[in-house]
């Protein structure tokens, strides 16, 4: 009995089965075998009749179910395959979509990143009240957005624009930004990246000065020049060479924000010149005279340094101008006041301390070093030719010098001792030096 289900099940499995092999050749040789089975049944004697016409119909049934039931399945999967093919369609896009604004969103994060470290930039350019200072931070600003061969700032005196001649020519390299880079080496040693006007920069400066408008040249070198002005003058001029950004908006705003703050450096210098600086005759005011000269005095105290004072008045300034006018006048202290900075050292002051008088602070000199001093002064004024306007005339000074020492150790007491001087000097009929008693 089980012998004869297990032939049945395993006869049923195979004529559902033919239809799974792709190969017509094992359907026809289900329908065969059918066909064999039906007429042995047909010519065997002592066959249940009944039973062979059920085994033979149920065996077409499965027969032809399963060729059904294949076309049913094929036609599922050709549609399951659509719906997968269509939701691999849209994953495909959704993943394209992602990716897209994944790298959007980098892009902005790398712009803000950037945007965020250029405003830092500039925050600490406008921090600086030094001009290479204030280079030094544009180029490292600049070398942290793309690659250059240098940058380079020069310098003019707006007041003589038109002799072109710089000031000083700063030159740093991405070189000198790159590895551990050392900003207050630099800053130190900020005279090593002083270099000289060379046929390059002079056609640029030429350029500049005829045109007074930022440029970019995206030649073989490609650069960017950008004119300082002020008062419609060129005050600098700002040069980015083998620049890689030359369009970029970094470049720009970096750029823009430099030269900006340039201006104010350049203004705040000018302010802080006329503060300290009389207006006629160019030398310190009276205020940031005695302020240097007790500065001064307290240095020389502390590290015994010797230090002298000269009071110097123009003799007979008042008949000069009573004579010949103010304007007349004011060309003489002007001129007189120029022949003394020319007869001292860059690290003495000269200052104005009223009137036709002006005070010498003589750093680091004693008695006699003082003594040379006022007479070469005395001499150089007393040789000169002042030319006033249509005038020729001369001027002599009278000048009273004295000494820091123990009787003279604050500013008050030097002052008066060097002024003293200068009453005996001009009691004695002027035009000469008189050294202080004390």
């Amino acid at each position: 009995m089980w012998r004869f289900i297990i032939i049945n099940t395993f006869s049923f499995f195979i004529l559902l089965g033919a239809h799974f092999l792709k190969r017509r050749f094992f359907q026809a040789a289900a329908l065969m075998l059918i066909t064999v089975a039906a007429l042995a049944a047909v010519f065997q004697k002592g066959v249940d009749p009944f039973a062979w016409f059920y085994y033979l119909s149920f065996s077409l049934l499965v027969f032809f179910e399963g060729l059904q039931f294949k076309r049913w399945i094929y036609a599922k999967s050709s549609a399951l395959d659509g719906e997968i093919h269509e939701a691999l369609k849209k994953l495909e896009t959704a993943r394209a979509l992602l990716e897209r604004k994944t790298k959007a969103t980098n892009d902005i994060n790398r712009r803000a990143n950037e945007m965020h470290y250029l405003y830092d930039k500039m925050k600490e350019i406008s921090k600086s009240m030094d001009k290479f200072e204030a280079l030094l931070v544009f180029g490292e600003a600049l070398s942290g957005q793309c690659r250059f061969e240098t940058v380079v700032l020069a310098l003019f005196d707006e007041e003589d624009e038109g002799a072109q001649i710089s000031e000083a020519i700063y030159c740093l390299k991405y070189s000198d930004f790159e590895g551990l880079f050392d900003k207050s080496f630099i800053l130190k040693n900020k005279k090593e990246f002083m270099v000289a006007l060379d046929p390059f920069l002079r056609k640029i400066f030429k350029r500049v000065f005829e045109r007074r408008t930022p440029w970019a040249d995206e030649g073989v070198n490609p650069s960017a020049v950008y004119p300082i002005l002020m008062n419609n003058k060129v005050s600098g001029i700002l040069i980015v060479t083998g620049v890689s950004c030359v369009q970029s908006g970094a470049l720009s705003v970096l750029a823009g924000r430099f030269i900006s703050e340039i201006e104010r450096v350049k203004l705040y210098e000018k302010v802080e010149t006329l503060a300290l600086t009389d207006g006629l005759t160019g030398v310190a005011v009276r205020r940031h005279f005695l302020e240097r000269l007790k500065g001064e005095i307290g240095r020389s105290k502390k590290f015994s340094f010797n230090l002298s004072f000269l009071m110097i008045d123009v003799d007979y300034f008042k008949d000069v101008n009573d004579r010949y006018g103010h304007l007349v006048g004011d060309v003489v202290l002007a001129q007189t006041a120029e022949t003394i900075k020319k007869n001292v050292r860059e690290l003495d002051l000269v200052g104005r301390y009223g009137g036709e008088e002006f005070g010498v602070l003589l750093v680091e000199t004693d008695r006699s070093g003082a003594l040379l001093v006022a007479e070469r002064i005395r001499i150089a004024v007393a040789e000169t030719n002042f030319k006033a306007y249509d005038e020729k005339l001369r001027a002599t000074l009278s000048i009273g010098c004295a000494s820091l020492s123990k009787d003279l150790a604050d500013a008050g007491s030097l002052i008066e001792a060097a002024d003293g001087a200068l009453y005996e000097a001009k009691h004695r009929g002027r035009n000469r030096v008189c050294l202080a008693s004390r």
